[in-house]
């Protein structure tokens, strides 16, 4: 508006209406044409007035605030992003100050198994799991007083009371005046991160503990092979004093009998701890194995003639069913402390007289199938899943005169492996018992 112009024609109009007052009054001079005078000037007021009303306006008078960066959107553009916003292939809604949801999108209502019309109008809050309420109010007073919220973790709870985790982002919807309005949030579900989280937790976890395992291994094969080495040392001069006594011939038949019971149970804890430093270096791959080329019928022979003397005192035969002279490139050492647990085992649960203990080889071509059978009582079906286990015996209630530790089977079977080879067994519960093992040639 041209103010200049405006105020000009004002001041004419009241000089005019001054002039038709003089006018007014007939005795003063030309009150006539005062008069009409005084009316010109207040039609000639009126029209500056309007013409300066009609002119050009002032832009810095005229020109009403917005927020910087804004910018007018043509419909088409307007359809584009109500587009955007609905096809979004992440969860997103539209919330005011108070925390109410003015809309959101097919994937928002999809992701919380809701309704549209369900979701529209209610708090925000309603989709917050309770564990994360008390997140979800920091996050929505964050956004109130900074302005925007980025990449809050909150639980979420959908319709039929299932929760999931997710990320929430959330910017600013302000009106044409500049004032904020509500917010626009982006949630992004993260069970699957959450879940190969979780599992990389519970490796870190279980890692912690096998170290922690090592370390108690470890400390348990140093306790192992001291002890082993302190029980052996009292146990030389043992032995040693037993052969003497046993050579005098001033001894009687109950003084024999007590140093023979000396003798038996001295081998057999020498046989125990023998067993425990066995296991204990199969356990951690440190037991050595010595290859050499020999012949399986030397093999067996040895093994007949070190387990004979273990069949006297049950009447046990022992029979030798060789049928092959193979050689082999093995451990030969190894594979008879096999035979020896094999035969053993067998011993203690044959029957008094009427025990027969078999062993044998054969020859396949590329390997040597070995095996151990008695008549013995045999085992159950529910006991056979556990034969190869440390410290299991087959029947503990039994009073076994060799062994006995429950490590015979453990070392044979590691013995075997570790040589290349595969050890089993076939038992029917009263029918006896056949232990196989087979080593590359």
């Amino acid at each position: 508006m041209n103010t200049f112009g405006i105020t000009s024609g004002i001041l004419i109009i009241i000089l005019g209406i001054a002039v038709m007052d003089y006018g007014l009054d007939p005795n003063v001079p030309n009150a006539y044409h005062a008069f009409y005078l005084g009316l010109a000037g207040i039609v000639i007021g009126g029209v500056i007035i309007w013409a300066s009303s009609k002119g050009q306006k002032n832009p810095l008078l005229v020109k009403s605030y917005q927020v910087e960066g804004t910018k007018s959107i043509s419909a088409t553009d307007s359809i584009k992003y109500r587009n955007l916003y609905e096809n979004s292939p992440v969860p997103q809604r539209t919330v005011n100050t108070d925390g109410i949801i003015l809309a959101c999108n097919e994937k928002y209502a999809k992701t919380f198994g809701y309704e549209k019309n369900e979701i529209i109008g209610k708090s925000l809050f309603e989709h917050a799991a309770e564990q994360s309420q008390k997140d979800m109010r920091d996050s929505f007073d964050t956004w109130k007083r900074a302005g925007h919220v980025e990449n809050k973790e909150i639980w979420f709870k959908r319709k039929d009371g299932t929760t999931f985790p997710g990320i929430i982002s959330a910017n600013n919807i302000y009106d044409d005046s500049g004032k904020l309005i509500g917010s626009n949030s982006v949630i992004r579900d993260i069970s699957d991160i959450y879940k190969a989280r979780k599992v990389l937790e519970e490796h870190e976890r279980q890692k912690i503990q096998l170290e922690e395992l090592q370390k108690m291994n470890s400390s348990k094969e140093g306790f192992y092979m001291m002890i082993s080495k302190e029980c052996q040392i009292p146990l030389e001069p043992i032995k040693k004093n037993v052969q003497i006594l046993n050579e005098s011939s001033k001894l009687t038949k109950k003084q024999k009998e007590a140093i023979s019971e000396i003798q038996d149970n001295t081998l057999r804890l020498e046989q125990l701890i023998n067993d425990i430093v066995d296991v204990q270096k199969l356990y951690n791959n440190k037991m050595e194995f010595e290859r050499q080329q020999f012949n399986v019928t030397d093999l067996i022979n040895d093994v007949v003639n070190s387990c004979s003397p273990m069949m006297i005192e049950k009447k046990i035969e022992f029979v030798n069913d060789l049928t092959t002279n193979s050689s082999l490139n093995s451990d030969k050492k190894r594979l008879e402390q096999v035979f020896y647990n094999l035969v053993q085992n067998a011993i203690d649960f044959v029957p008094q007289d009427e025990g027969k203990i078999e062993i044998g080889a054969s020859d396949d071509g590329t390997s040597v199938l070995f095996y151990v059978k008695d008549n013995g009582i045999g085992i159950s079906e529910n006991r056979k899943d556990s034969i190869f286990k440390k410290f299991y015996q087959v029947d503990v209630s039994l009073k076994r005169k060799y062994g006995g530790s429950g490590f015979g089977l453990v070392i044979c079977k590691g013995i075997v492996e570790n040589l290349g080879g595969k050890i089993w067994f076939e038992s029917q519960e009263g029918n006896g018992t056949t232990f196989y093992f087979s080593i590359p040639k």
